[in-house]
């Protein structure tokens, strides 16, 4: 009776393993390439919804001096060709009525969720110092993250 090849099989698994953790290296590199970009536009919020096993959604928002949306992109999919793709329905909005409950915009229910969560970190008391002490060059601005905490 010939042996089964069990060494190949954990090689092949391994293999995929590297290229997997190859793949997700590429995808963060692009995320974060592309915030640092927007961050040079303004004062920069990520925002999450959904789970695990549902399927994530994140929402960045951009604002200026006056609070008013600059950018807003999305990023979903289960795949690591997923990326920052534009929202342009809330360009030029205010920031708080993003966060009004009563205000009905035509995009998906994960996604107006991880906007609002993103939006929600500009009004948090221990963000009102950055906010409020917006340079007036936003270049001078380094790294702003406000990042939506875990829920527990």
């Amino acid at each position: 009776m010939q042996e089964f090849p069990y060494g190949l099989i954990f090689l092949g698994l391994a293999l995929a393993y590297g290229v997997q953790l190859f793949l997700t290296g590429w995808q963060a590199k692009r995320y974060y390439k592309r915030l640092k970009e927007l961050r040079k536009a303004g004062l920069t919020s990520v925002g999450m919804a959904g789970g695990k096993w549902t399927g994530r959604t994140y929402g960045v928002l951009v604002i200026d001096e006056d609070k008013k949306i600059v950018h807003a992109e999305k990023m979903s999919g289960i795949t690591i060709f997923s990326g920052l793709k534009p929202v342009e329905g809330l360009v030029g909005l205010d920031v708080a009525k993003l966060l009004d409950e009563s205000q009905n915009f035509s995009m998906k229910e994960k996604l107006l969720e991880a906007f609002r969560n993103a939006a929600k970190e500009y009004f948090k008391p221990e963000n009102q110092s950055i906010i409020s002490d917006i340079p007036e060059k936003m270049s001078d601005i380094k790294s702003v993250r406000m990042y939506r905490k875990n829920k527990v």
